[in-house]
């Protein structure tokens, strides 16, 4: 059969279908950044604060624009927006149990049907708030295998109804070595339960949810989505950050040691939300005793015992940072020049001239780094940007 006979007749036929759209497995993120795109980045996103690049008429209206926006995806999806770069972390220290995971579970939905992690998420209020709606196949199926508890069981994901004491009640959960997953825990008032309101002194405050997941909490990783101390830009209402008390935080960080920090890629204009790793600090203690005077200390005559973090050398965040404008101040030292000791400077100021000095103080200028070189080292660099 001729070849234009055969295509005619396939025209005649059943029109083709139309090619079935790719599903949407992060909407938020999708409408996120098409509103941010709209903006310009260069007068806007990089200086919505700014009194001299936005007026304060554009500020405003852009605010109610994005607060309008903003208020629908929190409710419908999240507080925070994962984006690709973060799933490699969730793989990395899977398997996870989130507590406060909404009434979608957006988060840990995410992370498992996008990279197959074994999530295992809790919240106090499945039934009230917005529903995970992108993928709707994925949603009826999700009711398909909903049992009467009301807990979701699907390939690796488990939705239940739970908060911060079942990381210590639930044996199966206490004893996972999973890692704790929080995203903005404190956004929202936490309800204790009346059982541990009746073992709180009444004169106490109660307790946030991120701190109390801390107090139940048995294992050695925290990976933690929001804003952290010295992060955030609304230091009035949030000093501490709008995602986390400052008890939380306060007790994290003398308990923990950070890890891994990395922006999220898609933010809001007011937030600076992070993704941080901790991992449980080991303690050391230093016991002082005292021989002339036991009556300071106890029957031994020990005082003052002191305690110090151990952090290992490979766990330690690099502190060398710098800011764009001041980044040209560090200077990546040749291994030659860094020395044996794990103690010697990382970075020279590119000032100072780097040869080596004669008996008289002054210095050897034939050993200094060239000026190429110089620039061709701070390459690579762990440099802070601008978030947008």
């Amino acid at each position: 059969m001729d070849a234009s006979i055969a295509d005619g007749r396939r025209a005649q036929g059943r029109p083709r279908g139309r090619p079935r759209a790719k599903k949407d497995c992060n909407p938020l993120l999708t409408a996120q950044q098409r509103f941010l795109d709209s903006l310009s980045p260069q007068t806007i996103r990089g200086h919505f604060f700014s009194p001299t690049h936005v007026t304060p008429e554009r500020r405003a209206e852009i605010w109610e624009e994005q607060a309008d926006l903003g208020e629908t995806l929190v409710n419908i999806y999240a507080w925070a927006t994962p984006d690709p770069r973060l799933l490699r972390v969730f793989q990395h220290f899977g398997p996870i149990v989130e507590v406060g995971c909404g009434a979608n579970a957006y988060w840990s939905r995410w992370m498992n049907s996008t990279g197959g992690v074994d999530v295992v998420a809790l919240d106090a209020c499945l039934e009230e708030g917005g529903k995970f709606s992108a993928d709707r196949r994925m949603d009826k199926k999700l009711k398909k295998i909903e049992a009467n508890d009301g807990v979701i069981r699907a390939h690796k994901l488990l939705i239940r109804k739970g908060g911060p004491a079942t990381l210590s009640e639930d044996a199966e959960i206490r004893d996972s070595g999973r890692a704790l997953f929080l995203c903005y825990p404190d956004e929202e008032d936490y309800q204790q339960d009346d059982n541990d309101d009746e073992d709180n002194d009444e004169a106490a405050p109660p307790m946030s949810m991120a701190a109390a997941c801390l107090e139940h909490y048995t294992g050695s990783i925290i990976i933690h989505v929001g804003e952290l101390y010295g992060d955030t830009l609304s230091l009035e209402q949030a000093p501490f950050g709008r995602s986390s008390s400052s008890e939380f935080s306060q007790r994290l960080a003398s308990e923990y040691h950070c890890i891994l920090k990395m922006n999220l890629q898609s933010n809001w204009l007011h937030v600076r939300d992070t993704l941080s790793v901790w991992k449980r600090s080991k303690t050391c203690c230093m016991a002082f005793q005292d021989d002339d005077d036991e009556s300071d200390g106890s029957k031994n005559g020990s005082y003052g015992d002191m305690y110090y973090k151990y952090i290992p050398p490979e766990e330690v965040l690099p502190i060398d940072c710098a800011a764009p404008c001041v980044a040209h101040l560090l200077v990546k030292c040749d291994d030659t020049e860094r020395g044996a000791a794990s103690g010697d400077a990382y970075f020279k100021s590119p000032n100072v001239d780097e040869g080596s000095a004669t008996s008289d103080g002054k210095f050897d200028h034939r050993n200094r780094v060239k000026k190429k070189k110089r620039k061709k080292n701070t390459v690579g660099l762990g440099i802070a940007g601008n978030a947008w």
